[in-house]
């Protein structure tokens, strides 16, 4: 199997991607999510691909081939099948796996035959005798293309084929022939724009400038006819060009793939209006529009205001800076899954630890709670809080989690960034190692007299202590930079057993420069003790309410750790509480849970909604906390995460 990619080397980005399998996960907290998703996930989902009822059907190639008009699911149904196959390569590069690439073999060769003969591919227009090519961008066939793209130059770099990597580039060739020429009814095309990432993909492993250049034309085209019939406008950031750009806005899934996309252009191309663009638009959604979770995204209905005094609806959304409700938020997986990926090439580019600290708080919380414990359900919307048999149910919400969906984008948008997580634990540059992610991995990277092995160790996130083992050092000085989280200023850090002194900000990389000896150590300890947490008070939705978080991750309570006859409405949280960490078992098994005493308050026996402030005795109720992505995982899955907070007098 082939290990080198030639993203490693993109021109202008301050940091480089270590080779695809330089490492593994040799235990802990991923290593049990990466074997969650061989052994449970994949299998759930190709499932689901088999069954016509399931918004995603790999059949769909199957009747091309054979030349039945019989399309079954969304319109986005390809896309998502390739990232399905992306799962399967990336578990392959993990460990090998010969029964698994037979069938991702298998599949291949369906997709193959159902290309048409100009490059095309694109099963629900080939199927159809009602649809024609790019009449609609709703269609979603360039989001297909872009997937497509992707897996194809996935393919190529783990198994070495270049089968699946001949389909996507005679696809991305017929996309250039059509797109090159920028007609303007062609430029609102690109809704939901995975094609930008997926063509840069392409450009880096084929070396033909012609993706490069049709990736910029798509970044270009945003915003370029703002008014041309059958453009929606902000809902796909078709309002204003980027270069203008200084918030997030429209759904949250087609804003980070364009911005990432556009990260990637300027890796290879240096455009600084570019990168402060995307700059401004990557703190405007972080600083403004993310919840405490990473979730993004958190309008299911809303509409953009800055085209007063026409408003546009918009959904799947942000909304206005600091509108995040709680029970109606939206944060579609898909779209906290993509922040974490368009932050990691703003991490790339920059090696700015703030990056790093909100792909961390993404993948802790908000794009691992799309999954159920078991590895075999999944959940489209994320809210802070749900209301049981009350709660909103609104376009994509699903009181229970499940196996088939009308819009099944988000269960291999899990399955794949789990499975390939290990390629967001380091990064390096000209005689330097960058420490990422913490967890039990190994790192091989680097040749000949420069080859770093490191050993890393941790139960993180459950404990703060991490070591560092160089087991194999390069010759010469050589700089390991440390993350040290913006949640972690109190940490500490020894070289073999001295102490090193920490100062300046967080977070940061902490550079530990020296001529380094096999096995030498480092060691950090990041504080975990439990917070109490307010939010801005610009934030309407959460003003004297506290959240409960222990380093990246954010715990919420559930109803089922209620006694009879309490409810989550009920409790509140005392900003003298007392947490005591334990190890859960069963469902929890693994896991630290947070036992804590609340307040309860009085009750509410009147049917009118205002009364007059009187005095009036609560009383307290033991119960324990859990971390957020395991919600909904229970009979009784009312939740908060945020809860009022009790000042003591």
């Amino acid at each position: 199997m082939t290990q080198h990619s030639k993203s490693e080397f993109s021109p202008h980005a301050k940091l480089r991607a270590v080779h695809n399998q330089a490492v593994t996960w040799t235990g802990g907290f991923w290593q049990e999510k990466q074997h969650m998703v061989r052994d449970v996930s994949l299998q759930s989902v190709l499932d689901a691909l088999e069954d016509p009822e399931n918004a995603t059907y790999f059949g769909n190639f199957r009747a091309v081939r054979e030349g039945r008009d019989d399309f079954h699911g969304r319109w986005w149904s390809d896309g998502d099948c390739y990232k399905t196959i992306e799962t399967m390569l990336l578990l392959v590069e993990a460990e090998e796996d010969p029964a698994l690439l037979r069938r991702i073999d298998e599949m291949v060769e369906e997709i193959a035959a159902a290309q048409e003969p100009d490059g095309y591919l694109n099963t629900h227009i080939t199927n159809s005798k009602s649809r024609n090519r790019w009449t609609d961008i709703e269609h979603h066939e360039i989001y297909n293309f872009g997937h497509l793209f992707t897996f194809g130059v996935l393919h190529h770099q783990v198994t070495g084929k270049s089968t699946a990597l001949n389909v996507a580039i005679r696809a991305a060739d017929y996309l250039y022939e059509t797109f090159i020429s920028r007609d303007p009814d062609k430029a609102r095309f690109g809704f939901n724009p995975s094609q930008i990432m997926g063509l840069v993909e392409l450009f880096r492993e084929t070396g033909n400038a012609n993706y490069l250049e049709l990736a910029r034309i798509f970044v270009e085209n945003r915003g370029a006819h703002p008014d041309m019939p059958g453009n929606n406008g902000d809902q796909s950031q078709m309002r204003v060009p980027i270069l203008e750009e200084n918030e997030a806005v429209g759904h949250a899934v087609t804003g980070p793939y364009l911005w990432a996309g556009a990260a990637d252009i300027v890796m290879e191309s240096g455009e600084t209006a570019l990168m402060d663009a995307i700059t401004r638009i990557w703190e405007d959604s972080t600083y403004r529009k993310m919840y405490i979770t990473g979730g993004v995204g958190a309008l299911h209905k809303g509409s953009s205001e800055r085209s007063h005094p026409r408003y546009e609806a918009v959904s799947e959304a942000y909304g206005r800076p600091y509108q995040l409700p709680n029970d109606t938020a939206y944060n579609e997986t898909c779209g906290n899954i993509s922040k974490a990926m368009w932050s990691w090439r703003m991490l790339q580019l920059t090696g700015d630890a703030r990056y790093a600290d909100v792909i961390e708080r993404v993948m802790y919380n908000t794009g691992l709670s799309g999954v159920s414990l078991s590895g075999s359900h999944f959940t489209y919307s994320n809210p802070l809080r749900f209301n049981g048999d009350k709660h909103f149910i609104g376009n994509n919400d699903s009181p229970r989690r499940w196996t088939r969906w009308s819009c099944y984008c988000c269960p291999p948008q899990v399955t794949r960034t789990l499975a390939g997580l290990h390629r967001w634990a380091y990064s390096a540059s000209e005689g330097q190692t960058w420490v990422h992610l913490f967890g039990s991995n190994r790192l091989v990277t680097g040749q000949g007299d420069q080859e770093i092995i490191l050993d890393q160790t941790s139960d993180f996130p459950w404990a703060g202590d991490v070591s560092l083992t160089v087991t194999k050092a390069p010759a010469g000085e050589h700089a390991i930079n440390l993350r040290i989280p913006g949640w972690a200023g109190a940490a500490t850090l020894k070289i073999n057993g001295d102490t090193i002194a920490l100062s300046g900000d967080v977070p940061r990389y902490e550079t530990l420069s020296r001529v380094w000896s096999d096995g030498d150590r480092i060691e950090v300890s990041l504080p975990m003790e439990p917070q109490i947490v307010i939010g801005k008070p610009d934030i309407e939705e959460i003003r004297n309410q506290a959240a409960v978080v222990v380093g990246p991750m954010v715990y919420c309570l559930e109803g089922a750790d209620l006694p009879a006859g309490v409810t989550i409405e009920d409790v509140i949280l005392p900003s003298t509480a007392r947490f005591t960490p334990r190890k859960g078992d069963g469902l929890f098994a693994g896991m630290t849970l947070l036992d804590v005493t609340l307040q309860t308050r009085p009750g509410w026996a009147s049917k009118e909604l205002y009364l007059p402030l009187a005095d009036g005795q609560g009383g307290t109720v033991e119960t324990t906390l859990i971390p957020y992505y395991g919600w909904n995982n229970r009979d009784d899955n009312t939740m908060s995460v945020w809860l009022p907070l009790g000042v003591a007098g």
